[in-house]
């Protein structure tokens, strides 16, 4: 199996997190404020929480179109520049690791990750991971808490590598960190837009995740292998990776 590799999404394809997913796309800065007014003692003032929503929505459709990433406190930096309201960097780094790590109590696995992961890795297949993240820190702390960590060979997010799932180089970081060859790797998402399409584009074989057999294929890119979930998926992967790929 030389020169391939299998690698993952993360929000809704290895792990599930409410909480985090909405500070990752709407409410992170809101969020910070209301954070800021509590360490500071003062009143929070909704309507500029309200404003930094609908700044940071502005934000992360800007990026999600042009595809080149920010990091989550850089996110919160610009907001805050443009509504007027600088904040200290080192205020806001202590802010945005707070609220990360709160959110990891509404953390959990999706069903059959763990295993499939096991059972891949097992197989000596590299693993890695691809996810459009602003704040690298949450997955390494979902793996570890897993118990995967070691299973994965690399993990690459929108915010390590600086590019959007929008953006075929956040694949190929990804392949590069692995030593492996795009042709020759699998990727596993749930979200047909960017992880079949994205994948595709960058040259990697997608497979995807589709819980829900009503949720149309927006990609307009045709998966290798289409799964209703991951509870036992291992030996459908591995075959998949194991097949011709220029078939």
């Amino acid at each position: 199996m030389d020169g391939s590799a299998i690698t993952f999404d993360f929000h809704d394809t290895l792990a599930h997190c409410g909480s985090w997913f909405q500070l990752e796309v709407r409410l992170l800065v809101s969020e910070f404020l209301r954070w800021q007014s509590a360490v500071e003692g003062i009143p929070f003032d909704g309507s500029l929480g309200a404003e930094a929503d609908a700044a940071y929505r502005r934000l992360r459709l800007a990026i999600m179109d042009h595809g080149i990433e920010e990091t989550a406190e850089r996110c919160v930096a610009l907001v805050l520049e443009e509504l007027g309201r600088p904040v200290d960097p080192a205020s806001i780094d202590a802010g945005v690791q707070h609220l990360m790590r709160d959110a990891m109590s509404d953390l959990s696995p999706t069903p059959g990750a763990i295993e499939t992961v096991t059972a891949l890795r097992a197989a000596g297949v590299p693993l890695g991971i691809v996810s459009s993240a602003v704040y690298h820190p949450f997955l390494e702390w979902t793996l570890e808490q897993f118990g995967i960590r070691e299973a994965f060979g690399h993990v690459t997010t929108s915010a390590s590598a600086g590019f959007y799932k929008s953006r075929p180089e956040i694949f190929w970081d990804a392949t590069t960190s692995l030593g492996v060859i795009p042709e020759r790797t699998v990727h596993i998402g749930d979200s047909a837009r960017w992880d079949v399409g994205g994948a595709r584009r960058a040259g990697l074989r997608p497979i995807w995740l589709r819980r829900n057999p009503e949720t149309p294929n927006d990609s307009g890119e045709t998966p290798e292998l289409t799964v209703a979930t991951l509870e036992g998926a291992a030996p459908a992967i591995l075959a998949v990776l194991r097949s011709d790929p220029s078939r």
